[in-house]
């Protein structure tokens, strides 16, 4: 019989291996204790409220493993408790047996349980989580860029390196950075110790009266190390700001780099982050048909999943859904977690949300949970939807009230790893 545990402190003699089998080779973001992983990840466990490690036993052998993340996302100005899910993983030898659908079922229906709207993860495979209902975000451009092709304003008089001192200003900017932007996700306590215990990162920000407006975390990878000592790309981890002047002198710092740093590699969820460079073209000199530069890689960032859709309108009654006055029955379909499955009444008064219990739609629309999933989070416009045939119309006349009441002011970002 299987049974879905959180892990105890001796479960993880059976989940390090396990891990180690699904994840070969790969830097885990844990705690630094100069122990070896599996104390890294028992400290992890025992200190860190914000995460739990579950199991998927059978008959006390361990066939697959998960991590819960407690988090708080602004959704559209909001800060609402979302659901994370990360490391999963499964026994090699019992690949292809549902494990990793149980685990995930049972991660869905614990959130529900406690009442969160939203859960959300980082896939290893696009195609199998849109089949568990998961929606795709907005997508993630990785730039390799010149540091001469940073605009060079020819100041960087505020740019510090950051100390001890500074850590606190640190995340208040990060604070004020989430509070402003939809889909950001709060630091948790474990992550704001952890941005500063790795020694090879760097940070340096702008400081202006005592305050600090922007900050740039990165790390140097040494290139051919046989051939060339000195030449090196520059990794930049996290990218903040908050005013047009911090961005600036961030960018001039990079720009300055030109000497020693062949490539700066940024991973960005900004459309239109290469109206900023001189030349973004990535270096590798490929052309696309038509004699198109290719100037950036890009993939899939985080996938959303709604998992209660009533109690969602509930929790974001306050946002005004394109200032329209309409009742919509929105039909879902989801497979994995039917109580989450059926129509649910919606009236918008001036772009305020409301539950009714009955009435008469003015229009219907049906649509999968993958697909409503990421229309209600901005990533994807209801036209495009309807284009691409993902969401029936009872009605085509209300095509453009309706594209324009899920239209969001901004795509969601997220910069948190899990």
């Amino acid at each position: 019989m299987r049974v879905i545990r959180k892990l105890t402190e001796e479960d993880f003699e059976k989940y390090v291996p396990l891990i180690r089998g699904a994840f070969p080779d790969t830097e885990f973001d844990l705690p630094v204790t100069g122990g070896n992983l599996r104390e890294r990840f028992v400290m992890a466990h025992n200190q860190d409220n914000s995460s739990e490690f579950y199991g998927l036993f059978e008959d006390e052998t361990l066939l697959g493993s998960m991590r819960l993340h407690h988090y708080t996302m602004n959704v559209f100005s909001h800060p609402l408790p979302v659901g994370g899910v990360g490391l999963v993983a499964v026994d090699i030898m019992r690949k292809k047996e549902k494990v990793g659908r149980d685990l995930l079922s049972y991660f869905l229906r614990y959130y529900r349980e406690r009442e969160v709207s939203i859960t959300l993860l980082s896939p290893f495979r696009v195609d199998f989580y849109k089949q568990l209902g998961f929606g795709v975000g907005t997508k993630v451009n990785q730039y390799r860029v010149n540091p001469s092709h940073f605009q060079n304003r020819g100041t960087k008089k505020h740019i510090i390196r950051v100390t001890e001192l500074d850590q606190e200003l640190v995340l208040d900017c990060y604070q004020r950075y989430t509070e402003l932007t939809h889909g950001m996700i709060a630091k948790t306590e474990m992550e704001a110790k952890l941005m500063f215990a790795d020694p090879d990162d760097h940070i340096v920000a702008y400081k202006k009266d005592g305050r600090i407006e922007g900050y740039l975390v990165f790390k140097f990878k040494r290139l051919c190390p046989e051939d060339n000592f000195s030449a090196y790309d520059l990794i930049v981890k996290e990218f903040i700001y908050e005013t047009p002047e911090a961005f600036s002198e961030l960018c001039t710092f990079l720009s300055s780099q030109a000497d020693q740093i062949q490539r700066i590699i940024l991973n960005t969820q900004d459309e239109d982050f290469h109206h900023l460079l001189v030349d973004p073209s990535n270096g590798y000199d490929n052309l696309l048909p038509e004699s198109n530069i290719q100037i950036h890689q890009t993939g899939v960032g985080i996938m959303y999943r709604i998992i209660n859709v009533p109690k969602l309108f509930g929790d974001l009654s306050d946002h005004n859904f394109g200032g329209k006055t309409l009742t919509v029955e929105i039909r879902v379909l989801d497979k994995l977690l039917p109580e989450n499955e059926g129509n649910t009444l919606v009236h918008f008064q001036g772009g305020r949300a409301s539950l009714l219990d009955e009435g008469t739609p003015d229009v219907t629309i049906e649509l999968d949970i993958a697909n409503f999933s990421s229309l209600i989070m901005g990533a994807v416009s209801f036209q495009k939807l309807h284009d691409y045939s993902l969401v029936k119309v009872s009605d085509p006349r209300f095509k453009k009230e309706l594209d324009q009441l899920f239209q969001p002011v901004q795509k969601p970002i997220c910069m948190t790893s899990f």
